[in-house]
């Protein structure tokens, strides 16, 4: 099986890597080049060769427009992708997964939506929750790809339904870290130290695997980048968005979105997204 990997972001990489190394025969392609040259794998300059060459597309970009951008310049290399298969793992808006698959199943390609749940330490361990939505027999076709990069993998039908399932996911991803940083702003401005409430916290109220994955960064205000500002920032763009639609209140959601909006505001956009914790020592007047 040959694999064409396109996006090599703080999770595409680590991903792509792991397929490699398992054994797949994986080539990458990058919009920016100097990332492909940079990641150690195999490349190809452009996106025409990849198509050429390869059997099974994946990519995991940024958002739906850069998933859109990409898919369009697909469909108008000039290449016939009859045949091929695309599975895109990019956390996007449910709508853009219905148009990709519309696109693609028009030329004669095979799609699977296939947004992953993680961040970068489970995505370089080949630990990550990965929610499937496509044809299921090509699902379970090509269900060893996925397990090379997850522990769990979940088939939830039509298109849109795995995209919908990551933004309800990352709902709570939002809201419980926002949480965690609201009480522990309130502990520490009335005399409780940090490091004390992270403990009781993690043994009470907010044991969570959240909570054990961002305690060493709340502690240390280690910002180091495992998921960004800008994408929680994103997905919850997407969640309100679809909640209009289906007209479901989301305010919990809706005020997570703003403070993480606040933390772009503060220039925190490209650290992980704990560092919505300043936003609340702001807001708070705490140093």
């Amino acid at each position: 099986m040959k694999i064409g990997w396109i996006g090599l972001g703080h999770m595409g990489l680590p991903m792509a890597t792991n397929l490699y190394k398992a054994g797949y025969d994986v080539k990458v392609w990058n919009r920016s080049l100097g990332k492909a040259i940079e990641s150690g794998l195999p490349y190809v300059e452009s996106l025409e060769d990849l198509l050429e060459d390869r059997d099974v597309i994946i990519t995991m970009l940024f958002d739906s427009s850069s998933v859109e951008e990409v898919y369009q310049k697909i469909i108008n290399s000039g290449k016939s992708i009859k045949g091929k298969v695309f599975i895109d793992m990019t956390t996007i808006y449910p709508e853009t997964a219905k148009r990709i698959a519309e696109m693609l199943i028009k030329e004669g390609a095979e799609f699977l939506e296939a947004p992953v749940i993680g961040s970068v330490i489970p995505a370089e361990k080949g630990l990550l929750t990965i929610v499937v939505s496509g044809d299921k027999e090509i699902f379970e076709r090509y269900y060893d790809i996925f397990s090379v990069l997850g522990k769990q993998i979940f088939y939830l039908g039509d298109y849109g339904m795995a995209s919908t399932m990551k933004l309800v996911n990352n709902t709570v991803l939002g809201n419980f870290l926002s949480s965690l940083c609201e009480a522990l702003v309130l502990a520490e401005k009335s005399g409780i130290s940090r490091k004390m409430a992270l403990s009781v916290l993690a043994n009470g109220a907010g044991k969570s695997m959240i909570l054990d994955a961002k305690m060493e960064k709340l502690l240390n205000e280690d910002y180091q980048t495992h998921f960004s500002v800008n994408l929680i920032h994103k997905d919850l763009s997407y969640a309100v968005d679809l909640a209009q639609e289906v007209k479901v209140p989301i305010v919990i959601t809706s005020t997570s979105h703003q403070l993480y909006n606040g933390a772009r505001a503060y220039n925190l956009g490209d650290l992980d997204f704990s560092a919505v914790l300043e936003v609340y020592k702001k807001l708070s007047n705490l140093s």
